[in-house]
């Protein structure tokens, strides 16, 4: 499936690296040394090396033990080099004329300490920074082709009614249907993997969860994650058979060309029941009020407590996003070559809004003994307000 159309070009690539190399100025940081995929790939257009050295001026060098030639495709205007060996890493930073790096910018949160201190010993006055928040600060407005991935990524996700109308049968259980989801997305061009940042986090697809299946307790940094099918892998769809009228919570994310979309609907075999529709309706509602605050400007947090305003009114401070110790701080966050990106629409983040930032919005709610019911869409911001990118009608899917 090709989207030739909507491919990153090296000319926005180069303006990336002009961007951070202006960051690099002001913060009088000599070197960057990146080692992240979704660092490699913004900053380089591939993901194969090992690490990419961004020095204040010129363009990056790429060093890896393998696929030289693969790189030198995918990232044709970057220096690229082999190394096998300290020794061999010594030369290339002779080379380049590297040796007097006084301040050295990694991000802390991707890396291990072996390798900081490998490279390090390599720059033995240099003072090591910690660019992580930056970085990810850095990318967080989108260009038109950016948006444009996340645009296509919301139209396949579209079509996931139809998937269900079209596959469940009465005693499927979660992983069939969930099965049934992922083979299209397969098919329509995701890439597989879903990235995130966030220390120990991992991720599928997404979620396929019935009834109090979506409650299970989880340390990823949502409101579910579903059960799973082992304790060593406990996220996504169970082996369970789904229920008559129980809730069931479909939260996907679609990577397409490395970005990320996030997305979620309802579904229930039979009515669900009012307890159930209120809440989802009440979800919907909040949604939207907060969508057409998605402009330039606001603040994280504001949104965050107009969140929290609309929740109380409408009856459900206490299951918002999750039910005591296992309640999360947010409502929505961005997405783009990671799945956890900032903005977070969370308390204490006075950071701004800006056009072009994408953003998913996820208002949900953990009922004890039913699930967890609610909605979730990406949207990005502009100055009418957020537009949606996950245009997936918003009806609760209901198999009669």
């Amino acid at each position: 499936m090709g989207h030739n159309s909507l491919t990153i070009t090296e000319t926005e690539i180069k303006g990336r690296i002009k961007a951070l190399q202006l960051f690099m100025q002001e913060k009088a940081i000599d070197l960057i040394i990146l080692n992240q995929n979704s660092d490699l790939y913004y900053y380089t257009g591939t993901v194969q090396p090992l690490y990419a050295l961004i020095p204040v001026a010129g363009m990056p060098i790429l060093i890896a033990r393998k696929a030289i030639l693969r790189i030198k495709e995918e990232a044709a205007m970057c220096q690229v080099e082999f190394f096998s060996n300290t020794k061999s890493l010594q030369n290339i930073i002779a080379e380049y004329q590297l040796e007097a790096v006084n301040r050295l910018g990694f991000t802390l949160d991707a890396i291990s300490y072996a390798s900081v201190k490998r490279l390090t010993g390599l720059f033995p006055q240099a003072e090591v920074l910690d660019i992580s928040l930056d970085l990810r600060l850095l990318r967080m407005v989108k260009s038109q082709t950016e948006i444009g991935l996340a645009q296509k990524a919301g139209e396949i996700l579209a079509e996931i009614p139809k998937i269900i109308y079209n596959s469940f049968n009465p005693g499927m259980t979660e992983l069939e249907l969930s099965a049934t989801i992922e083979k299209y997305f397969r098919l329509n061009g995701h890439g597989l993997l879903i990235r995130c940042r966030k220390e120990g986090i991992e991720a599928g697809f997404g979620v396929c969860a019935s009834g109090e299946n979506a409650l299970a307790g989880t340390k990823f940094d949502g409101i579910c994650s579903g059960k799973g099918l082992a304790k060593a892998v406990p996220f996504g769809a169970a082996n369970e058979v789904i229920e008559a009228g129980r809730p069931v919570i479909l939260d996907y994310v679609f990577n397409l060309e490395g970005y990320h979309v996030d997305q979620t609907r309802m579904f229930s075999w039979g009515h669900p029941g009012e307890e159930i529709m209120d809440a989802y309706q009440a979800m919907v509602r909040i949604q939207q009020i907060l969508a057409a605050s998605l402009k330039p400007g606001e603040s994280w947090s504001s949104l965050y407590e107009t969140a929290l305003k609309l929740v109380c009114a409408a009856g459900y401070e206490t299951e918002f996003m999750g039910i005591g110790s296992d309640k999360v701080k947010f409502i929505g966050h961005g997405v783009g070559l990671e799945l956890d990106e900032p903005p977070f629409i969370a308390p204490k983040m006075e950071n701004q809004l800006a056009a072009g930032m994408v953003l998913a919005l996820e208002p949900k709610v953990a009922l004890p003994g039913v699930g967890v019911v609610g909605i979730e869409d990406t949207y990005v911001v502009e100055e009418t307000g957020g537009r949606v990118l996950t245009k997936c009608p918003k009806n609760f899917i209901i198999f009669e």
